[in-house]
């Protein structure tokens, strides 16, 4: 899996390439000190995943440079930040981003995010999940009331960072199948995609 780590500070790049390049399934193949950087490397297409900052001491902020890069088919973004707060949590589920990962987490926290985003799951911890979200936000105890056993089920799952395929292989299940319920789960909620829908269930579901 090749990463790309975009952070203005070279410490830090230094720091997490020290603890990626040990990963055999791993591998830094850039660094960027900008947002603008970021982007245009991303752009040659050789990026699995682009681990951003959210902030950047001048130009591009992060979650712009998330926007520009998801708009890029196969590259993948996990924002590494200091900001917990939920306008900033927001704003990288609004852009698109699946992973969020503070920099005071441990070395296998990050590893973990950095797989579960590069294979297109969901990395976005359930306390900051739960950040984002206001109590009067987002769907209701009764839409949750309008899902089917199964649908909960697959909410569930969705909520823990599966993957279709990972959840048909859970629930002994097609992949096609699977499809179709998470179709139902997000229109039945009322959101838009299994982002928002992940969101939801690390507010209500236990």
């Amino acid at each position: 899996m090749r990463v790309l780590i975009a952070d203005d500070h070279e410490l830090t790049r230094a720091g997490l390439r020290a603890v990626i390049d040990r990963e055999p399934d791993l591998e830094v193949i850039d660094e960027a000190a900008t947002g603008e950087a970021a982007v245009d490397r991303c752009a040659a297409g050789d990026v699995d995943v682009a681990i951003l900052d959210i902030r950047f001491g001048s130009g591009m902020t992060g979650l712009e440079a998330a926007r520009r890069i998801l708009e890029h088919a196969g590259t993948r973004v996990l924002l590494l930040t200091l900001h917990d707060t939920a306008e900033y949590v927001r704003s990288a589920l609004a852009a698109g981003v699946t992973g969020y990962v503070l920099k005071d987490a441990g070395r296998e926290e990050l590893l973990h995010a950095i797989r579960a985003v590069g294979e297109g799951r969901t990395a976005l911890p359930s306390a900051l999940l739960r950040l984002a979200v206001s109590p009067v936000a987002g769907p209701s105890d009764s839409d949750l009331a309008r899902l089917t056993p199964r649908e909960r089920e697959v909410l569930a799952l969705i909520k823990g960072g599966l993957t279709n395929k990972a959840i048909a292989r859970e629930l002994g299940i097609r992949p096609g199948t699977v499809k179709v319920h998470v179709e139902k789960v997000i229109a039945k909620l009322g959101v838009t995609d299994r982002t928002q829908a992940a969101v939801f269930a690390a507010r209500i579901l236990p």
